[in-house]
C-alpha cells in the first residue's frame, strides 16, 4: 500500500491535480471551468445540469463494468421539481440528450405547470392527491388537461390525454401486531 501511494504522490506531483468541467450553455461552447469555481460562474440550472450529466456518465461506466453496455439500459434517475431549478429548454435539451446518449432514463416529476419546460417532454402525465373523507381513502387520480402551451380555446383537437396507466402495483405493509399484555 505504501508503495501504491508513493506512487500516485509522484504521478500527481507538487501541483495536485486540476479537473475541469463544461459549462452548459445554449450553445454548446466548449468553456471549461474548474470545479471550486462552479458555483461563482454556473447558475442553479447549469450546476443541475452538470450534476445529471455527471451522473448519467457514472451510471453507464458502471453499466458497463458490470458487462450491461450492450443493453443499453444504464439505470433510471427520477428527479424531484429539477424544472423549478433548470427550466431552460436548452437546459432541458441537454439533460435528455446526455442521458439518452448514455442510456439513463429521466423520470422528473414536478408541481411546476411551466407550458414552456413541459412542452419538451413527449410525454406528460399529471397526476393529483384525491381523498374521499368519508370513507378514508386517499388515493392518487391521472388529471387529464389540455397541451402545454395552448390555451383551451386554441387547442383544435380539444383535451388532451397525454398517458394512461394500464397497470398498477400495489403494496402493502402487513398489520403490526398487536403488543401483548
Amino acid at each position: 500500500m505504501s508503495l501504491l501511494l508513493r506512487g500516485v504522490a509522484a504521478a500527481i506531483g507538487p501541483r495536485g491535480v486540476s479537473v475541469e468541467i463544461l459549462k452548459p450553455d445554449a450553445v454548446l461552447r466548449a468553456e471549461r471551468v474548474s470545479v471550486g469555481q462552479m458555483s461563482d460562474v454556473f447558475s442553479g440550472g447549469q450546476l443541475l445540469t452538470a450534476a445529471i450529466a455527471l451522473y448519467c456518465t457514472m451510471a453507464a461506466l458502471r453499466a458497463n463494468d458490470r458487462g450491461q453496455s450492450q443493453l443499453r439500459h444504464a439505470g433510471t434517475l427520477f428527479l424531484d421539481n429539477p424544472i423549478g431549478r433548470a427550466n431552460a429548454t436548452y437546459l432541458l435539451e441537454l439533460q435528455r440528450a446526455v442521458a439518452d446518449a448514455l442510456g439513463v432514463q429521466l423520470i422528473y416529476t414536478t408541481g411546476l405547470f411551466d407550458t414552456t419546460a413541459l412542452a419538451e417532454f413527449p410525454l406528460v402525465i399529471r397526476l393529483r392527491n384525491d381523498a374521499d373523507l368519508r370513507a378514508g381513502l386517499k388515493y392518487i387520480s391521472v388529471e387529464e388537461h389540455l397541451r402545454p402551451g395552448l390555451p383551451a380555446a386554441q387547442d383544435p383537437d380539444g383535451p388532451a390525454i397525454h398517458g394512461e396507466i394500464t397497470a398498477t402495483r400495489m403494496f402493502r405493509r402487513p398489520a403490526e401486531p398487536a403488543p401483548a399484555g
